[in-house]
């Protein structure tokens, strides 16, 4: 921890002085980097690959504006995969179990059965193949009953650009129950 708070130190004291973000940013080098990524590589590999593609994309944008030159010492391909060990050595990815198909409609009669914003939400969700947080934002303004379509808004969308609209409740064409 106190190597940490010493690096805090060091960098709030830098970003004070004129144009120090520049110089700062200029002497990323890999020793820093690897510091903080080693420890929580294998223990955390999922934040480790957030935090080192961070990394990445914080000093691309930095070449960018000419704040540094040289190669980027945070990409993956050619550069760390050379001192880190890839994440499918280090961590097994377990998939959730998935329903069976043929046991679907047992199933969304049991959450038709149900009470609750919960079940409703479920339902619609699986009616629509759309992701929790779609669902979770929907509103009556962006779904067409009469159509059965659902508009999700592009600024809702997780790779946003145009409006996404997609069939709403299935073959009949009424909302869940």
């Amino acid at each position: 921890m106190l190597g940490v708070a010493l690096t805090v130190a060091q960098h709030d004291r830098d970003l004070r002085q004129p144009d120090a973000r520049h110089e700062a940013i200029q002497r990323h080098r890999n020793r820093p980097r690897l510091r903080v990524l080693r420890p929580i590589w294998a223990k955390k590999p999922e934040t480790a690959s957030r935090l080192s593609g961070r990394l990445e994309m914080i000093l691309s944008y930095a070449t960018a504006r000419g704040w540094r030159d040289g190669p980027n010492p945070a990409v993956w391909r050619g550069h760390l995969q050379l001192m880190l060990p890839a994440r499918s050595k280090i961590a097994l990815v377990v998939h959730h179990a998935a329903l069976d198909w043929r046991e679907a409609p047992a199933f969304m009669a049991k959450l038709r059965a149900r009470e609750g914003m919960g079940a409703r939400a479920l339902a619609f969700a699986i009616l629509t193949a759309a992701r929790s947080g779609e669902v979770r934002g929907a509103t009556w303004a962006e779904i067409d009953l009469d159509r059965a379509v659902w508009t999700i808004p592009a600024e809702r969308m997780k790779a946003a650009g145009q409006p996404h609209p997609r069939p709403a409740f299935g073959a009949r064409g009424r909302a869940p129950a």
